[in-house]
């Protein structure tokens, strides 16, 4: 079987350090564990690649330079010579990674009338418009309705994804596919001695606003105010817009917190390895407005054995089971990550119990293959009903 695996986002480097990185990379390898040859075609190939994938071939052709509208329109040709190529090399199975400016995989489909997968991360549409800038909205509404309608499935990662989908593409077959861990990868962090000194609570991800690790810092001092011992430290794993200001807020706070800055996904591992818990501190959700997100960085914990403390709210209540694998505090409220903290401070034998669990989870439920297999039993019965 061969697979055509496209990836349009310029922001999304194949072989880079963001969570976006790895899922295309996990996707690909969980398609070649199934014996398919995949080969990429993207806008941004990226420089860290992976030895286990370095054979893979990889199509790249770059947006040409440009600001403003003229960017988007630059992605979109770039995009629809992805498409050409495609076209020209042949494929059984096409693969896309929803972007906001691809015609790739509603051209391919058609030229090639093989099943095609949309994978949808986010609503990217809102997302632009709120973060960034959108200046062709039109264009980017036609894309996603044009590759949707094409798509034998779309696969989205939560719940709000399908349900935003549905709504801007009537009768868009769509498919709940949420993320998963390569657990090969995560290894579990071997047995830690119960320590007297100092834990460490780690964060990875970007350091974007919505990730909230300011509420983080902000746990770590307030649960350090008690002067119980152990105390806790922070380790930030990642990078972003945000740093700076992380950096002096936790200087400010007297929180001793190391950031790593951004490290290639094998590196991840054993950054995690040294770490007591981890955290995922998201703010609550605006009103009028869903959690979509699956968040990767959520069962990487998982799989590395580590106890998790993470906001109740968007999937991660279906992810992250209370008082069995991690303990769920009430989003934005700093107070309630550092009472979680003290807690697992405290006790050494309840963290031992949630990190064991924790990978058992990760194991069983959460891998790359399976979320694959999900994928592909739908495109079979999509298919051979079409």
């Amino acid at each position: 079987m061969r697979v055509a695996y496209i990836c349009a986002d310029p922001g999304v480097p194949v072989f880079g350090t963001k969570g976006s990185s790895v899922h295309v990379q996990e996707i690909v390898r969980a398609w070649r564990r199934a014996g398919a040859e995949v080969t990429v075609y993207c806008t941004r190939a990226g420089t860290d690649r992976p030895a286990d994938l370095s054979g893979l071939p990889v199509v790249e052709i770059r947006p040409h330079s440009a600001a403003g509208a003229g960017r988007e329109y630059a992605i979109r040709e770039a995009a629809a010579a992805l498409a050409q190529a495609v076209i020209r090399d042949g494929c059984d199975v096409l693969y896309e990674r929803y972007s906001l400016f691809s015609p790739a995989l509603a051209m391919a489909a058609g030229a090639l009338r093989v099943p095609a997968v949309l994978e949808v991360n986010a609503p990217l549409i809102e997302e632009q418009q709120q973060y960034r800038e959108l200046h062709d909205a039109g264009l980017a509404e036609r894309m996603l309705h044009a590759n949707a309608a094409a798509a034998s499935v779309v696969a989205c990662v939560s719940e709000p994804v399908v349900r935003w989908v549905e709504g801007r593409v009537p009768g868009a077959r769509t498919l709940l596919a949420p993320n998963g861990v390569n657990t090969e990868r995560i290894t579990p962090r071997l047995p830690v001695r119960d320590h007297s000194g100092c834990l460490t609570v780690a964060f990875v991800g970007t350091l974007k606003p919505w990730h909230g690790v300011g509420y983080l810092l902000d746990a770590v001092a307030r649960a350090n105010i008690r002067k119980a011992a152990p105390t806790w430290r922070a380790k930030i794993i990642g990078d972003g817009p945000c740093r700076q200001e992380l950096e002096r807020t936790a200087a400010q706070l007297g929180v001793d917190a190391e950031f790593t800055g951004a490290v290639a996904p094998d590196s991840v591992p054993g950054l995690l390895h040294g770490c007591d818990a981890a955290a995922a501190p998201y703010p609550a959700a605006e009103p009028g407005r869903d959690d979509y997100f699956s968040p990767l960085k959520v069962y990487e914990y998982l799989a590395a054995g580590l106890p998790v403390v993470a906001s109740g709210v968007g999937q991660i209540p279906s992810i992250l089971q209370h008082e069995r694998t991690g303990l769920l505090v009430k989003p934005a409220d700093p107070g309630a990550i550092a009472a979680a903290l003290g807690r697992l401070g405290a006790d050494a034998a309840l963290r031992g119990r949630l990190g064991t669990q924790a990978r058992a989870a990760a194991v069983g439920l959460y891998s790359w293959d399976g979320v694959l297999a999900t994928i592909r039993l739908a495109l079979t019965s999509e298919w051979s009903v079409a």
